[in-house]
This record gives structure tokens, sequence and C-alpha cells, in this order.
């Protein structure tokens, strides 16, 4: 107890809240950024057990904005739950700290986010978080949205029951192409950290008070110019039999299903992998191809697009489907795809 008597000195915490947080366990999709950050933030204040699930390696150019990596992880390529989980070991050895290095999908979040508290979302794409939304809303545990572009980023606490869910707030994804992401907006490693203590701060209020601490609001940061919005965000109640938000009102969990998301799958013989993702719309190429040509060289007609990026042969289809050739892997084809194309 002498470790936190500084966080136990502070009314909201105690000794019994510190109690409290030793016992809880908070899982955290996706420990790049943000994710890292906030599990760095939950492990000095003593929460007792960190589940880490990344399906990413260390790479250089993460290392001005995820702070605990380094060098050494970078040359190495290690996976990014084993770089952050020693590195937190190295803080905190009484934390138990659980890794998996995988892709989250909805074969896999019940057996990996069963026994958790409430879940750190760290992720970079829609499809994710919609998954979460709905493993969290079936299963009623609380989780903790947060993202960030450029030094502008939103969080968002969910308590399913209490306050509204991500699709009460965003139905449906918006267009992957008029997306900006961290490749093509760039991102600051400051702002991260500042979403990031904000994300953790959350965690933490509910731990130790319950949903009662939790508001339900929307927080929008624009770091950049200093500003800070507080915004309310209504449930999407029925008002018809087929209205209300389709997860948390009509319980249907298309993602936690399989009826919505990216599929991948091996092309045998061809050293290529086939994504297959469930759009509504068509995909924009030539607003595509315009971001991409910032890095490459994009050939473009009414049917597909084709392009040379990350060591990779692609060609995408105006429905979102993808052949990528130079690698049999499903989870790296699945990752380049969030990053390049969008989910």
């Amino acid at each position: 107890m002498n470790r936190y008597r500084r966080q136990i000195a502070f009314a909201g915490v105690g000794e019994p809240g510190q109690k409290k947080l030793a016992n809880a366990t908070v899982a955290i999709c996706g420990v790049g950024a943000l994710g890292s950050a906030s599990a760095e933030r939950l492990c000095r204040a003593g929460i007792g057990t960190l589940i880490l699930v990344d399906r990413d390696w260390v790479e250089w150019d993460n290392l001005p904005r995820q702070t605990l990596y380094t060098e050494l992880d970078a040359h190495s390529v290690k996976p990014k739950a084993i770089a952050l989980a020693e590195h937190l070991r190295e803080i905190n050895s009484e934390a138990n700290l659980l890794t998996h290095v995988c892709d989250l999908q909805s074969e896999n979040i019940q057996e990996l986010f069963s026994k958790a508290d409430c879940i750190v979302d760290g992720t970079d794409n829609f499809e994710t978080r919609f998954l979460i939304n709905d493993f969290a809303c079936k299963q009623s545990i609380p989780w903790f949205h947060a993202g960030i572009v450029g030094a502008s980023g939103q969080s968002l606490s969910i308590v399913p029951g209490a306050t509204p869910c991500f699709r009460c707030l965003l139905p449906d994804a918006p267009p992957a192409e008029q997306m900006q992401t961290c490749d093509s907006a760039g991102v600051l490693g400051p702002a991260v950290g500042m979403i990031a203590n904000w994300q953790a701060l959350e965690v933490m209020k509910f731990i130790l008070g319950g949903s009662s601490a939790i508001d339900g609001s929307l927080r929008v940061f624009d770091l950049w110019r200093g500003d800070v919005r507080k915004l309310s965000i209504a449930r999407r109640v029925a008002t018809t039999q087929e209205d209300g938000c389709i997860a948390c009102v009509q319980h249907r969990y298309e993602f936690l299903t399989g009826e919505q998301g990216t599929r991948a799958k091996p092309m045998c013989g061809r050293n290529a992998v086939q994504i297959q993702t469930s759009r509504n719309e068509p995909l924009d190429l030539q607003t595509v191809a315009q971001r991409l040509r910032a890095e490459c060289t994009v050939d473009v007609n009414p049917y597909m697009m084709r392009f040379q990026l990350d060591g990779i042969q692609w060609t995408v289809f105006h429905d979102g489907r993808a052949i990528l050739t130079g690698t049999e892997d499903p989870d790296e084809a699945r990752k380049l795809y969030a990053r390049r194309i969008g989910t």
C-alpha cells in the first residue's frame, strides 16, 4: 500500500478503492499509441490483471508516439503485446499480464474477454469497435472508446443498459474512402497521451464508482487549438417494432455473429489472400486512388485498381473485395487492408 499512498490519499480512492483496482481485470484491445499509453497508466495505478490483445508488431514509425516501445523492440520486430508486457513488468512486477498476439474476431472474442470487468478500445478501425460493442452489449460489460487522428480525437465511455452504446452514436461506419487515417493525416504523440490519460481515468472512475460515475457523454478534443467539448448522446430507443439502436435496443449483434465484417482467406497456390467485406455502398475507387498516390503509382479503371505497396501487389474491386499477392497470412492481410483501404 505504501507504493500507492499518494493515490490512496485522494478522496475518490482510499484503501477500499485501491483494493478494488487490485481486484479488477481490464482487457485492452489494440496496444498501439492509445492502448499502450492507457495500459501504462492502469498498470501504474495498480490494476490487478491486464489482458493485452494486439495483432501487430513494433515498427520504427511507432516510436514517436508509442512511448513504451524502444528501438530494440522495432529492430527485433517484436509483437506489441509481448513488448508491452515486458516493459510493464519492469514498471509493476505485481501486475498479472495476459498477452494474446492475435486479431480480435467474432470467433475468439468470448474466449479473450469473458473474464474482463471492462474493455479498453485501442483499435484503429470501426469494424473492431462494432464487434466490441456487440459483445459488450450482449454480455453487459462496460467498454471505453477513444480515437485520435492528427491532434483531434474523441472519447466515449459506454455502460450497457445505463448509457448510449457506440451504435447509438454511429449506427453505421462512415465510408472508408472518406475517413482520415494516421497514415494520411498524421498523429501527434502528446495528443495521444492526453486522450489516453482521459480514457484510463474513465476506467478507474468506473472501477471505483460503478456506472453512476460515468455520464455517457461524448468528449471531443481539438488539442491543437486547445478545445474540449462535451456532447450529450441520446440512446436510440425504439419507436416502432423495427426502430431503435440495432445493438442495445434491438439486440441484433451482426458483427458478433459474423453476419458483418471483413473475411480473409488464403488463395491456394497463389501466395495471396482474398479480402471480402460487407459494404452497403460501392467503394469509391477514384477517391482511394487519389489518397494512395502520395505513396505509390495507382492504376484505376471503373472496375478495379492496382498498386504495389507494403511489399504487396494489391488488386481492389469496386465492391471492396481485394486480393493481396505476396502474403498467405490472413491476419497480416486484414491489418494491411484496414490500414490502406479502411473498414
